[in-house]
């Protein structure tokens, strides 16, 4: 039992952050620029849509993710665009789920990594602590 623990130490590690990501959800603070980037992602989905021509006021990087985050949107039925509206009650929902998907990506990409390491050496410590250094490097996440 306890070996089998241990090969899946990276997955529960993610698990356990996972669920710590989710009850710490109503603390996450606003960056500054998110919600220019969620005006990208509407911007890009109105120009695929709509033909739109319109010049873009944004500095573009990142669109693909944005638009996965506003298919989450659309999905749970949050749609609301006044991105600028801040105070609003569904806005703050909408950047709540925004950031605890950025969070199981950020996740899922240290996960990715400890697998990487352990397929490569064999070694679950390796993979825990090549886990251990992504989660730690703020850069990432």
């Amino acid at each position: 039992m306890i070996k089998r623990l241990a090969t899946h130490s990276p997955l529960l590690v993610c698990a356990l952050l996972a669920v710590a990501g989710g009850l710490i959800l109503d603390d996450y603070g606003l960056g500054t620029d998110e919600s220019e980037q969620r005006s990208l992602a509407v911007y890009i989905v109105n120009h695929i849509l709509q033909d739109n021509d319109e010049p873009l006021n944004v500095r573009p990087y990142g669109p693909a993710f944005e638009l996965v985050l506003l298919a989450g949107e659309r999905v749970l039925g949050l749609q609301s665009y006044r991105s600028r509206d801040l105070q609003d009650f569904q806005t703050r929902r909408i950047f709540l789920m925004r950031h605890f998907l950025t969070h199981l990506l950020f996740l899922g990409g240290g996960w990715s990594c400890a697998w990487l390491m352990f397929r490569r050496y064999r070694s679950r410590g390796l993979a825990l602590c090549a886990l251990g250094l992504f989660l730690l490097h703020p850069r990432l996440y």
